[in-house]
């Protein structure tokens, strides 16, 4: 616990310091902030809703996640800090969960700043905030998704860029299953339903807390991470 503790400070002292939360988390708020109350004005709809809202934190997320978590393993094998990690008593499973962990509260901290939306709208009418429950509970289950898929692409390569590309593509993937029902056969889309992180998401945004919603993605979660220290393992051997 101690070690993890050491990677998450370290890690979270690199986004206080860096340039990445004075320029990524603003342009996750500005994007959520125009697309939700400009490009489709939640205020002008005459529904006291946050489904609109989340559904453009997911979008965000596809791009806002990458970003943090592609530097994650890869700077660290382009710059041959990890070839001296790997020399400390500090275990795969340590160091991935220590980084899990610190970009987990880089993206609470950003569903914190959306808290003035439900707040709003909650003296605009009457807000269901059993559904505003599930859906912060939802997002995040997203987002945690999106950083675990985010660090296995980044443990796969020592090309930021790439790692960048292949989190964004890795995430698209389920993120757009659930929109393509339309064209899927009709035998197919129980599973190309239950594949996507749309259908559990609307789930949980309904305000209904399925333990299947939450078995999906923390199967998703953990499937990523253990790709990720397969990864580390197989560079370790290298």
């Amino acid at each position: 616990m101690r070690n993890i503790m050491a990677i998450f400070e370290k890690e979270w002292s690199s986004y206080m310091n860096g340039s990445l939360l004075y320029v990524v988390v603003p342009a996750f708020l500005l994007m959520v902030g125009f697309f939700s109350l400009y490009f489709q004005d939640i205020f002008a709809t005459g529904i006291v809703s946050m489904r609109t809202v989340f559904f453009w934190c997911a979008l965000s997320y596809l791009l806002l996640i990458p970003a943090i978590t592609m530097r994650s393993f890869a700077e660290e094998f382009r710059s041959g800090s990890f070839e001296l990690m790997a020399t400390m008593p500090i275990s795969d499973e340590e160091l991935v969960l220590g980084k899990y962990l610190s970009a987990l509260a880089l993206l609470f901290l950003t569903l914190l700043l959306t808290c003035t939306y439900p707040i709003t709208l909650s003296l605009l009418g009457t807000l269901d905030w059993g559904a505003v429950a599930g859906g912060y509970i939802g997002l995040f289950l997203v987002g945690a998704s999106f950083t675990a898929i985010g660090l296995a692409a980044s443990a796969s390569t020592s090309n930021q860029n790439n790692a960048f590309l292949f989190a964004f593509v890795l995430s698209l993937i389920p993120f757009l299953l659930g929109y393509t029902l339309g064209r899927v056969p009709e035998s197919l889309i129980p599973v190309v339903q239950f594949a996507s992180f749309e259908y559990h998401f609307n789930n949980l945004a309904r305000g209904v807390i399925d333990s299947r919603n939450l078995i999906y993605y923390g199967s998703v979660i953990a499937l990523a991470l253990h790709c990720t220290m397969f990864q580390l393992a197989r560079r370790r051997l290298r």
